[in-house]
């Protein structure tokens, strides 16, 4: 399993304002914290309305957290000047975070991963909007593979996001995701399947069990790249004994290999 810490994003205010004040320190200590927790990539996003701030938070925040860290980062832009400057400070193989099927960011990230060597996440929304139930998931996932395919990736460089959508506000979404990423790793067995799962638990109160709650369903079914905070109580452990559970830890290695580094 790949597990991508999803804390250092501007879209919570507390990194925003360590971004704005340059505050490092705040930066490295919520870097470090979840590489300790299990992280193996780090999403860095520096987002600001502002395209010239954004490029240079995201070097800024690409910079310091590799001097402080060995964890490959996920490079997490709206931007495709932000996310070309991350991608080229990257020390390690990046993922890029995210191309979608809309045909604007379609255009303009696609090339990227031409220039870069790189995993993506292909996120299931196109002009059309969200997509609906299963089979609209596959089928936007089938487009996005074919083509990363044909800008040069591997079918194992890709993670494919079926877009996990609140609980609350759409109650089959869950099952509609789960179906999907099923179908998904059946016609496609080498591609990643992830995306954040936290939007599940959105509006919803003592969130942290929701969340447990998705992690386990969405593994069994394939989910095998989530991206989560890793410093949740139980978080990590919960995500080792599911791929026990869904067969995706052959023979229980990674779970052993946990329990002997006690980090279970």
């Amino acid at each position: 399993m790949i597990i991508i810490g999803e804390k250092i994003n501007a879209t919570r205010k507390a990194i925003a304002e360590a971004v704005e004040a340059r505050d490092e320190q705040h930066i490295i200590a919520t870097a470090v914290e979840q590489v300790a927790a299990g992280a193996d990539y780090l999403d860095v996003n520096g987002g600001n309305p502002v395209a010239e701030k954004e490029v240079a938070n995201m070097r800024w925040l690409v910079e310091l957290v590799q001097t402080h860290t060995e964890a490959a980062l996920c490079i997490d832009s709206a931007n495709v000047e932000a996310m070309d400057a991350g991608l080229a400070a990257a020390r390690s193989k990046p993922i890029l975070n995210s191309i979608s099927l809309e045909s604007d960011r379609l255009e303009a990230f696609l090339p990227l991963l031409a220039k870069y060597e790189c995993m993506v996440i292909g996120l299931c929304m196109s002009d059309e909007g969200t997509p609906a139930g299963v089979a609209d998931r596959v089928e936007r996932a089938a487009k996005l593979i074919e083509h990363f395919t044909a800008a040069g990736r591997q079918v194992a460089e890709i993670i494919i996001d079926p877009c996990f959508f609140p609980a609350s506000a759409e109650p089959a979404s869950v099952a509609h995701v789960c179906g999907a990423m099923a179908e998904i790793r059946k016609q496609f067995p080498e591609v990643h399947l992830g995306g954040g799962l936290s939007n599940s638990s959105y509006g919803l109160p003592n969130r942290r069990l929701v969340n447990l709650a998705m992690l386990s369903l969405a593994t069994y079914h394939g989910l095998d790249a989530p991206i989560i905070d890793p410093c949740v109580r139980d978080m990590v452990p919960l995500a080792r004994a599911a791929e026990v559970l869904s067969g995706a830890d052959e023979w229980c290695v990674n779970y052993v290999a946990a329990h002997r580094a006690g980090k279970l």
